[in-house]
């Protein structure tokens, strides 16, 4: 017979996982999310750069102009190019549709990208990769392409948008490459400090859009150490999203107050609302930025959640609505000089 201590720690150690298993499922599930109908197809290219061999994932909508925008949408740390599309609620690809541009979703090395943190023990800043260059071959690679027809890449229209460790790379695109992207925008993301820092910044403006939240569990608003779990993952710190927005600002020469709005509450139980700041004049480049009060390490979507141990997502803003208003107004305001 069991002593009666015994068949108590039994079922202590029975409720704790449980409770544990519980916890785990509430922190990380979220709501099936259908995918929408969409009139393109999906293609999977593959080239080889330096000395590795890299893919992308293209979605290539019905209707197409004769000269193709690109938006290069980039995964986050432990991502995936795949997981990017379904991440994203595949709202950039029915923007495409709509607008008439092909989507990329390019895969980071080892499902990471080597941007401008000098912090990070993962294989892509390990190896110092070019991510930079190999994003410049991803476009190459798909100007001309059999996919498009006789259509070709406009070299004017290549935007970049990305998630987390995607959005620092979409940074650092800003910071080294202003001759190849018109625009980016980075979810999640904020500069490094200096001493965390291992960009060539160009010193050139570029249009750039941050969509943060004040109450991001793992790259704080405010500035700071990127979390991490003990000693593993380390990321180094950021500057606050105000600081990241005042560099792009100084750059883009503006000395004026910005512009402010809040959005709608559209969704009063999500916990979140949403202001906007933005330095806009003709001929400038636009630097814009969206706080998502309340909001944690998610990308904003009117419908779709993001699991909740990143945060609250809010469904007040149309992130990628606002990111694809965003590039065009840079066309049609002539707002990127490099």
């Amino acid at each position: 017979m069991r002593h009666p201590l015994g068949r108590l720690i039994t079922a202590l150690l029975a409720i704790i996982l449980v409770v544990g298993v519980a916890l785990w499922w509430w922190q990380w599930h979220t709501p099936d999310f259908q995918q929408p109908a969409l009139s393109g197809r999906v293609v999977e290219r593959r080239l080889e750069f330096g000395g590795l061999q890299r893919s992308f994932l293209v979605y290539i909508p019905e209707r197409l102009p004769d000269r193709v925008p690109v938006l290069l949408v980039l995964h986050g740390s432990a991502g995936t190019a795949k997981r990017m599309r379904s991440d994203t609620a595949w709202a950039f690809e029915e923007i495409a549709d709509r607008h008439g541009a092909v989507i990329v979703y390019p895969q980071g090395f080892d499902r990471h990208w080597n941007d401008c943190r000098a912090t990070g023990d993962y294989a892509a800043k390990r190896r110092a990769l070019d991510d930079v260059g190999f994003l410049r071959a991803v476009v190459a690679r798909l100007d001309g392409d059999p996919a498009l027809g006789a259509r070709r890449i406009d070299a004017e229209q290549v935007f970049a948008a990305g998630h987390s460790n995607g959005g620092h790379m979409a940074l650092r695109l800003a910071l080294e490459a202003p001759d190849f992207v018109a625009g980016v925008a980075a979810i999640a993301a904020s500069l490094p400090t200096a001493d965390n820092f291992s960009c060539a910044a160009s010193g050139k403006p570029v249009p750039v859009m941050l969509i943060n939240g004040d109450a991001d569990p793992i790259s704080p608003y405010a500035g700071g150490e990127i979390w991490s779990i003990g000693p593993f993952n380390q990321r180094g710190a950021v500057q606050s999203t105000l600081a990241t927005a005042e560099y792009f600002r100084s750059l883009a020469g503006y000395t004026a107050a910005p512009f402010e709005h809040r959005y709608p509450d559209a969704d009063p139980v999500d916990g979140t609302v949403a202001s906007r700041m933005v330095w806009s004049v003709e001929d400038r480049p636009e630097v814009d930025v969206i706080t998502i009060h309340g909001g944690g390490h998610t990308i904003p979507h009117p419908l779709k959640s993001m699991p909740r141990i990143f945060g609250r997502t809010s469904h007040d803003v149309p992130a990628a609505d606002e990111i694809w208003r965003f590039f065009r107004r840079q066309l049609l305001s002539g707002g990127n000089p490099a």
